[in-house]
């Protein structure tokens, strides 16, 4: 159990080309003498297409950062990630954390993102449903995005998705020039948990 519910899921999303994992705890539920695994959960896309959820590299989807070129100071990338509830599970409450264990790139980083199924500048409107930042602001990685529902999905088909697109920059100051630890470093992750509303 988790301090705000029932533990549903687990996933992370990473910057470019990272591995996205959404781990299940599935509840097991007593049907007369019986007992059976409710499919309860949480699934993930990096492409809207192909929906994974499942703990092992197996499993995993790649969410790349577009343009998928090297981030210099002031360049900004975008990426997308989309979450729904599995067949015949109910709505799921989802919290966001950022994981970032790595010096330079991860700590320099400001990032804004808004509920969009585009992925593009064009996303960033004044009137976009911002989970982070907002349409011409950022926050620092340490700041996690606002939690959000995804809606029940039905006995025959998942739930709608509920997509994101994420919008990183590496601000051009003196800051992000002269620090030497900024090249080579490894991204941040966000891990989307799941509860029972």
């Amino acid at each position: 159990m988790a301090a705000s519910g029932l533990l549903l899921g687990v996933a992370a999303v990473g910057l470019t080309t990272t591995n996205v994992v959404a781990t299940l705890r599935d509840p097991i539920f007593g049907v007369g003498t019986s007992f059976r695994a409710a499919n309860i959960g949480f699934e993930i896309s990096g492409d809207g297409s192909i929906w994974r959820s499942g703990t092992s590299a197996t499993n995993a989807v790649t969410m790349p950062a577009t343009p998928a070129t090297a981030m210099v100071p002031g360049s900004t990338v975008y990426a997308a990630v989309s979450l729904r509830t599995k067949t015949e599970s109910p709505a799921v409450a989802i919290t966001t954390t950022v994981t970032n264990s790595n010096a330079g790139l991860p700590s320099r980083l400001v990032y804004a993102v808004v509920r969009s199924s585009t992925c593009t500048s064009s996303a960033f409107t004044p009137t976009g449903n911002y989970l982070a930042g907002g349409a011409t602001t950022d926050v620092p990685l340490s700041t996690a995005p606002t939690g959000f529902s995804l809606p029940a999905a039905t006995a025959t088909a998942p739930g709608p998705a509920a997509s994101l697109c994420f919008r990183l920059r590496l601000p051009d100051t003196i800051d992000v020039w002269t620090d030497s630890t900024v090249p080579g470093s490894g991204p941040p992750i966000w891990n989307f948990v799941g509860n029972k509303p």
